[in-house]
């Protein structure tokens, strides 16, 4: 059986990982799927942090919370690597090219 322990270990590698494609890359496509491991690696600490609690109301509180922040998050995240994606779109089309550096043309 997985234990929160083991939840919590998982969620630190994904954003290790995360992080790792942010801070190693320039490709934007790469830098925008670094931003959603780590989403996705805080969304599992929440997850675990409210497994084991729920003993006292005030602790159910935290319980519900930690079930429902993690599809308002996935939704958010959605939304934000749409309009990630549409920029990065607009920036081929202009430069031909997905390069961090290269984003600066689109303000003219």
């Amino acid at each position: 059986m997985i234990e929160q322990l083991h939840l919590l270990i998982l969620a630190i590698i994904l954003f290790g990982v995360g992080l790792y494609a942010i801070l190693g890359k320039r490709n934007v496509i790469k830098i925008l799927m670094g931003i959603e491991i780590m989403t996705i690696a805080v969304n599992v600490a929440f997850i675990a942090l409210g497994t084991e609690l729920g003993a006292t109301p005030a602790d159910s509180i935290f319980v519900k919370f930690a079930q429902i922040f993690p599809l308002i998050s996935l939704a958010v995240g959605a939304a934000v690597i749409a309009v990630g994606l549409a920029i990065v779109i607009n920036n081929y089309r202009h430069t031909k090219g997905v390069d961090s550096d290269e984003m600066s043309t689109l303000k003219r």
